[in-house]
């Protein structure tokens, strides 16, 4: 240990419907703030994000032995990876002690069959729940399992540094990879009806993906240029959440709405597609507003009537707020912190 303090390197990973930046990086981020020496490392390119911890870099085709060099190199003393068993193998080859974290029915792009004989080395699996039935046993078994909430990431709703992107008094934010599924095309369609009534109000569509041209054609045609942006992902997504006044989550199908639930413990009102996802976070007219998935009319009535309802939108951020309670992300930083001291 360098100094007194526990050095602890953090994985992120994913597999392509899903990365671990989230919960990696605001874990990290938490456990400094506890006086843990902190760093992260991901392949090139996948932390999409805006953080001062440090961040290590490596190709995805690097192995075990290099890694573990870096974390000898670095002083590591513990590994904590999220969805990497690169991250676990590097910390075997090491002589680290590591623990794992991957959300329920995770499934990495290329099946490894050492994953199970790598795990049981672990000093933790975490597993981050996402329903409530119980573990798969088979998936589990032979393996310290600890289960996990999948917690809100949330942030005060305002400050006065708004950024860049937001051009006018009022925004609405919307956040998600940019291809059909996300339902953005819908969205902007949405907006060119309420847009030139609206003109005090800014939309920013946060995301990459193989849609933005079409999208970007879109706003172009409609000319929506002075009232609509689209900024890369790794735009500080939080910094936009503080300053926003609803966010907009037009997306059909997803697998997952954890930027739904960091939206709606960071207390604005949302308007959301029909989803079993959506459906375990948001009661209609309550916390948030549901519309059927994929009707661009529904969408619109109910993002119309939080734009020009401000009482409204206060009742449902302030009912939405409270998921922060139900998902804290403190309980989810200590599972973790205990292993360390």
């Amino acid at each position: 240990m360098l100094g007194g303090k526990m050095n602890v390197f953090i994985f992120i990973g994913g597999n392509k419907n899903f990365t671990a930046t989230r919960l990696g990086v605001k874990l990290g981020e938490e456990l400094q703030q506890k006086g843990f020496k902190v760093s992260l490392a991901c392949v090139k390119g996948k932390l999409k994000t805006d953080t001062a911890l440090p961040v290590y870099e490596y190709t995805a085709s690097a192995k075990p032995k290099t890694l573990a060099n870096t974390l000898k190199k670095e002083h590591a003393d513990f590994v904590v990876s999220f969805m990497s068993l690169s991250g676990c193998a590097a910390a075997q080859e090491a002589g680290l002690p590591f623990a794992y974290a991957e959300k329920e029915g995770f499934k990495e792009d290329k099946p490894s069959k050492d994953k199970k004989s790598l795990l049981k080395k672990a000093k933790q699996v975490f597993v981050i729940k996402t329903s409530d039935k119980p573990l798969n046993k088979k998936t589990y078994s032979g393996l310290k399992v600890h289960e996990v909430t999948n917690p809100a990431v949330w942030v005060e709703h305002y400050n006065y540094n708004k950024p860049a992107c937001f051009k006018k008094e009022n925004n609405i934010v919307a956040v998600g990879k940019l291809v059909k599924e996300s339902g953005f095309d819908n969205l902007l369609k949405t907006w060119a009806r309420l847009a030139p009534a609206h003109t005090t109000w800014h939309l920013t569509i946060v995301g990459d993906g193989t849609g933005k041209t079409a999208l970007q054609k879109f706003i172009t045609k409609n000319h929506l240029q002075a009232s609509t942006e689209i900024v890369p992902a790794q735009t500080d997504v939080y910094s936009l959440l503080r300053n926003a006044d609803i966010f907009a989550y037009p997306a059909l199908n997803p697998a997952e709405a954890d930027i739904l639930l960091d939206a709606m413990a960071s207390k604005l009102p949302c308007v959301a597609c029909e989803s079993a996802p959506v459906t375990a976070l948001v009661s209609n007219g309550i916390n948030g507003l549901i519309v059927n998935a994929g009707e661009e009319e529904p969408f619109t009535i109910a993002l119309d009537e939080l734009m020009v309802n401000w009482g409204k939108r206060v009742g449902l951020a302030v009912e939405a707020s409270k998921l922060k309670d139900k998902y804290p992300f403190e309980d989810f930083v200590c599972a973790f912190a205990q292993l360390l001291y």
